[in-house]
């Protein structure tokens, strides 16, 4: 099985193999520096849960954000470097999608893959852009969501 990290490979491979090589990614193209800046919070902003939840998520979204923005340099000069290139974004943005924000409830890993697809045809290139994609797919997600919870409450009536 060709590790591609679209819907087929994600659904067949072991999570926590996923997981790990996910992880190890991320360590590999988020400076540490960077790593204890995004997760070093102020006083009010672990005030109450709402807030640390909220700075938190905030973290994982920027960390996800400088890693995605990262994968063309590193994989720039190897063999393949575009398919390269696409596979670890997918990664990254499955992780985005299943452990940073658990989304796996509310989304189903279909729509999550095809919605990656789309976003791979014009995939920004630094950390900016990056935040501006993620924050829209989480839009995205909520959406959908939402349509869902008025589906099924439409259905339960």
């Amino acid at each position: 099985m060709q590790r591609d990290y679209t819907l087929t490979c994600l659904t067949t491979m072991p999570r926590e193999e996923l997981e790990e090589f996910s992880l190890r990614m991320i360590h590999r193209l988020v400076p540490e520096e960077a790593m204890t800046e995004l997760f070093t919070f102020e006083q009010e902003e672990v005030a109450s849960e709402e807030r640390m939840q909220s700075a938190k998520f905030d973290a994982m979204l920027r960390m996800t954000a400088i890693a995605l923005s990262e994968v063309n340099l590193a994989f720039s000069e190897s063999e393949n470097s575009q398919q390269n290139i696409e596979r670890m974004t997918r990664l990254l943005l499955w992780h985005f999608y299943a452990i940073s924000f658990n989304l796996e409830q509310a989304i189903s890993l279909k729509v999550h893959c095809n919605k990656v697809e789309k976003i791979l045809l014009q995939a920004p290139t630094e950390a900016f852009g990056w935040v501006k994609e993620l924050t829209e797919l989480l839009h995205f997600y909520a959406k959908i969501n939402d349509n869902n919870g008025l589906s099924e409450s439409n259905q339960s009536k």
